[in-house]
């Protein structure tokens, strides 16, 4: 097991960061790859091996199985050009049986203005003075299950739809994932598909209705150390009064090149989260912070996350996740 661990770990630090070509404009329905989570995001993407919330399922299906009971989320992210794109998931746990989750996503273009590639009158305006809009929507039924008191396995089942002018595509992709906890010192190990479906397509009549495009299919490993908080880790410490854990995920697209993300959490009390992450080999987006609080209400927790990541060019996204556990 410790070998299989060295090998893990060296394996994400060696990930070509840099590939010799960048194969970005190949795939469509490009709202898969926008992060959903402020716990998540705010660690730079770096989590699919430290799953704590049912936010993980949009990102390692296997991750639902750290939920106790019954767990719900509602999420918002302010993305640039004034876009907005919301989220949710529903989730209990069955016991022996696993735990089962619904989840939702939705992103809205607002209104466009609609412009020729050429003006019928030749000047330098192509604009038409009308408008038109579109969408993207994604639905899911989500199942993961513990195998072993160590492994577990998950699956997320969604159905996708985007909407453009008058043109649309649905289609059908599942996401599949593992979670490992080794239980010796805190180090955890997870792998991860997701976007596994049929090609997209918009034109359904005569020979363009061959143009079909792929989906952004993502393949992430990674794992997560804890460094404080603990008898069992590296820097020991009580878990209820301090926990560090670092995080690193490397991922592989198919439109795009390899990348690495590296996040750090650390917790006070159990009660107040200060988040940090960068991601490598990115056009925009490489650092991100975020901070997050709970609170006992009743007989349930409420979490609050935010996180905030850096951009150049574009308006830097801002993220809010609202949590309530039963």
């Amino acid at each position: 097991m410790k070998k299989l661990i060295i090998i893990l770990l060296l394996l994400s630090f060696i990930t070509p960061l840099n590939a010799q070509f960048n194969k970005v404009g190949r795939t469509s329905l490009q709202f898969l790859k926008i992060g959903v989570g402020g716990r998540e995001s705010a660690m730079g993407e770096a989590c699919i091996a430290n799953p704590q919330n049912i936010n993980s399922l949009f990102w390692n299906p296997a991750g639902l199985t750290q939920l106790e009971n019954f767990q719900v989320s509602f999420h918002y992210t302010k993305w640039f050009i004034d876009l907005g794109v919301i989220g949710a998931a529903a989730g209990v746990n069955l016991g022996d049986f696993g735990v089962i989750a619904l989840n939702y996503i939705y992103l809205d273009y607002g209104n466009l203005e609609e412009a020729l590639v050429t003006s019928p009158t030749g000047g330098l305006d192509t604009r038409t003075g009308r408008n038109f809009t579109g969408k993207d929507m994604s639905l899911g039924f989500a199942y993961a299950k513990k195998f072993t008191d160590k492994l577990s396995i998950g699956v997320n089942l969604r159905y996708l739809r985007e909407d453009l002018f008058r043109y649309s595509t649905d289609l059908i992709s599942f996401d599949v994932g593992s979670f490992y906890d080794t239980g010796w010192k805190g180090i955890r190990l997870a792998m991860s598909a997701q976007n596994f479906s049929t090609q997209a397509r918009w034109l359904h009549t005569g020979e363009k209705a061959r143009q079909t495009y792929e989906l952004p299919l993502l393949f992430r490993i990674g794992w997560s150390i804890d460094l404080m908080g603990g008898e069992d880790v590296f820097l020991g410490g009580d878990p209820k009064q301090h926990k560090l854990t670092m995080n690193m995920d490397a991922i592989h697209s198919n439109d795009y090149a390899e990348r690495l993300n590296i996040g750090i959490e650390y917790v006070f009390l159990s009660r107040f989260f200060l988040r940090g992450g960068y991601r490598f080999n990115v056009d925009e987006g490489e650092l991100s912070a975020g901070i997050g609080m709970n609170a006992n209400v009743s007989d349930y927790i409420i979490q609050f996350d935010y996180s905030y990541t850096e951009y150049d060019f574009l308006d830097s996204p801002h993220r809010f996740s609202l949590l309530f556990s039963f």
